[in-house]
């Protein structure tokens, strides 16, 4: 019997009938049910009801995370571009090699409707901090610890390889000896606090 699964968990593709794959990314749905657990509270014996995390809110958390990711790192990398322009000119690329270009190049080409304006550092920080981003973290990191035991290691593995990328990205960038100012500071201060949100979801995947 499969899941009662009405949207992919990986890319949020509504599942057409009894499908055994999702028709775009061919995830196969899990056996599994999402019902309520009751436990016991041991000092007074009253029944306490948890909900689990129902598929409809881990899609919906998943794609607000990647958007959010997407959008924290289009702000690092336009941040990161007029930095290193204004300290190895446009030429910096010859400079610093293949990976920090091309993450920067992919990054700043990444389209967004929002209106960012030009502080970089004060978008990343209410990025990190938006309270819908945190919500979906933790719901995140709640469903897969619940389905964990169902989850086979190739799906772990598609949601594993996208953060640890970022988090090459951002230890790379870290590692480079930009000129000490306050901005430049700060800049690190939310690469690293970046860092450790990203390091919490990968030791929740492992």
């Amino acid at each position: 019997m499969m899941s009662n699964f009405k949207y992919c968990p990986m890319c949020g593709t509504p599942r057409e009938g009894d499908d055994q794959f999702c028709k775009n990314c061919n995830f196969e749905f899990l056996v599994g049910e999402y019902v309520k657990v009751e436990n016991k509270n041991m000092e007074n014996d009253e029944k306490i009801e948890v909900e689990k995390v129902s598929q409809e809110e881990f899609v919906e958390s998943n794609d607000n995370i990647r958007v959010s990711r997407d959008k924290i790192n289009h702000c690092i990398a336009k941040y990161l571009n007029n930095e290193l322009a204004n300290q190895f000119n446009e030429k910096y690329g010859e400079i610093l090699g293949f990976g920090i270009s091309e993450y920067i190049s992919t990054n700043l080409n990444n389209p967004f409707n929002d209106n960012f304006g030009d502080d970089e550092l004060g978008n990343i920080e209410n990025l990190l901090h938006d309270e819908k981003l945190i919500h979906s973290k933790n719901i995140f990191i709640q469903w897969i610890g619940e389905n964990r035991g169902h989850l086979p290691g190739m799906v772990l593995n598609q949601y594993n390889v996208p953060i640890q990328t970022n988090i090459n990205n951002l230890k790379n960038i870290l590692s480079l000896d930009l000129v000490e100012s306050d901005e430049n500071n700060k800049f690190k201060n939310l690469l690293n606090e970046y860092l450790d949100f990203e390091n919490e979801f990968l030791e929740n995947l492992i």
